[in-house]
């Protein structure tokens, strides 16, 4: 009996680890990803921008200390910039990876060798984007994909499809989570729409 005890104990604490370790990984990338916004917006001289990225990371809970160092690290060193790269990996997977670098000389080859780790090879512009669709995505968790409210106020806002995301369910374990799909420069007027018909939407 307490053999039993035990490993339903060691059970339960794996599991508990596991899911707080999948939980911080999230959080980390949500304040990498502001992060990123910052230093972009920072570098470009777009004082709006940066309000904007600013004040989204706080709605979405990166801390103080991550905003103030993105801040400063930002206006202390070169202008960043975003970099597009493209290539395939073993099976002939095609990826686009976008980068963020203040050094692209820097960055290239050390994206390339990730694409040679993972059986691949970098490639030449327009040899992997032709197989991708640039689409804005929210999220609106504890909602199923196929709630007749949630679909009406997607057809208002001009959305262009709604399902269900289970990578996000996985993420938060809070439930069913539906995606709302639009275009990029939609995102904001989407949400907003979404929000005054009583669904809050998180930007993915």
């Amino acid at each position: 009996r307490n053999l039993t005890r035990g490993l339903a104990g060691h059970s339960k604490w794996h599991n508990t680890r596991f899911r707080k370790a999948r939980q911080d990984a999230v959080k980390l990338a949500v304040a990498s990803k502001f992060a990123g916004m910052i230093r972009v917006a920072v570098g470009a001289g777009d004082e709006a921008g940066v309000a904007d990225a600013v004040a989204r990371a706080k709605k979405e809970g990166v801390t103080r200390e991550v905003i103030e160092r993105a801040l400063e690290t930002s206006r202390n060193r070169e202008a960043y910039k975003e970099e597009m790269y493209e290539g395939s990996l073993a099976g002939g997977v095609l990826v686009l990876v976008e980068a963020l670098t203040d050094n692209p000389r820097r960055t290239a080859p050390k994206v390339r060798h990730l694409f040679k780790e993972g059986g691949g090879a970098l490639g030449a512009a327009g040899s992997a984007a032709w197989a991708f669709q640039r689409r804005g995505l929210l999220r609106v968790q504890g909602i199923s994909s196929d709630n007749e409210a949630l679909i009406e106020a997607a057809l208002e806002a001009g959305a262009q499809d709604v399902e269900e995301d289970s990578a996000a369910h996985l993420e938060a374990d809070d439930g069913p989570c539906a995606a709302v799909f639009c275009e990029p420069n939609e995102l904001a007027a989407v949400r907003a729409t979404l929000s005054a018909r009583g669904f809050e939407a998180s930007e993915a």
